[in-house]
């Protein structure tokens, strides 16, 4: 049974309410560890907890140690931007089975060119609609996709359109989701990567995603797939780019006519989603098997950690340090227990 993602028309309105509503959400969200906090300036009052180690607990100075490691790995990791086919290779396993499973249909809805520094063309905003899950009360997600490598496109005339689309497919790209997967995991990654394409996020995900691991959300991995193998995708660029070339200036928009959009989607419904060989829908073989590549995901252990943890490390487990410290504690006269307690009350 085919998936409805309902009528492509008067999308653009619908983005734009879900964009205020995320920003107003993100306005009055309280407990953000933001880039101050992160080097160790923030209020004490506020409460900080964090799930590193597995589960939620307070934010130490050692975690904020180990979350600075973890945003400058990622910065240095994604220092050239991101192509559809790392978006797959960084993901983590459970989102690409999510992305095979349950997310059966990525439509392309729109396009429209996107200008940067004196109204050049910057890039070539795509916009897809997935279904969703429906476990969370909504029908559709609506996924963003920026391909950097339109300017380029457009202006080569040694390239067929056909053959400038396969090409700016495999290139860098930004994308953006409005689903909660990528807003609380994956936004503040993009951000620091210089790949995101919707609200920059700057707070720590210390609760949903410590350890910064993985870079897309099952919507997003199934429209990078559609990226990577579908030929509706080829022909939908390939439209873009002949438009924007018949232009000076490169502007190009078009869309998809739910007539389109329902033929696209009554074939992606035919697509089995259990393992198995080759069906013979060339587009979607390719794109299964770009969800099963081994994923390299973004995971990133600090290779440093605070130098109080380095010293209690060290001296865990000496027996004369443990005599020492309980010395200590006889001359102040209290339990072994209540120095315990004092000593986790001042990470």
């Amino acid at each position: 049974m085919a998936e409805d993602i309902g009528s492509l028309k008067g999308i653009s309105a619908e983005v734009r309410q879900l964009v205020r509503a995320d920003a107003q959400r993100r306005r009055e969200a309280k407990n953000i560890l933001s880039p101050k906090g992160l080097q160790g300036n923030y209020d004490a009052g506020e409460l900080l907890h964090t799930t590193l180690g597995g589960e939620i607990r307070p934010l130490t100075s050692d975690d904020l140690a180990a979350f600075r490691q973890n945003a400058r790995s990622l910065g240095r990791r994604f220092k050239g931007g991101i192509t559809p086919r790392q978006v797959i290779d960084m993901s983590l396993a459970v989102d690409r089975k999510k992305a095979r499973q349950e997310i059966t249909v990525a439509v392309p809805a729109s396009a429209r060119t996107v200008r940067g520094a004196g109204r050049s063309a910057d890039s070539l905003e795509v916009r897809f609609v997935t279904n969703a899950s429906k476990k969370h009360g909504t029908y559709r997600h609506f996924v963003t996709v920026q391909f950097l490598g339109y300017p380029t496109a457009i202006a080569s005339g040694a390239l067929t359109p056909a053959k400038a689309a396969s090409q700016m497919r495999k290139e860098g790209i930004r994308f953006d989701c409005d689903c909660g997967r990528h807003t609380y995991w994956y936004r503040y990654i993009a951000t620091v990567g210089n790949y995101n394409a919707g609200r920059a996020e700057n707070g720590y995900p210390k609760i949903r995603n410590p350890n910064l691991a993985g870079v897309a959300c099952k919507h997003v991995l199934r429209v990078m797939a559609e990226v990577e193998g579908s030929s509706v995708v080829q022909n939908f660029l390939e439209r873009a780019i002949a438009k924007g070339r018949e232009r000076m200036d490169g502007t190009s928009t078009i869309r998809t006519s739910d007539k389109a959009a329902s033929k696209i989607i009554q074939k992606q419904a035919l697509r089995p989603t259990t393992h198995g060989g080759r069906t013979g829908d060339r587009d979607y073989d390719r794109a299964r098997r770009a969800l099963r590549q081994q994923s390299r995901a973004t995971t990133t252990r600090p290779t440093k950690v605070a130098s109080g943890s380095k010293r209690v490390s060290a001296l865990a487990g000496d027996p004369k340090a443990e005599a020492a410290l309980m010395g200590v504690v006889q001359q102040l006269g209290i339990s072994r227990e209540q120095a315990i307690a004092i000593l986790q009350g001042v990470k």
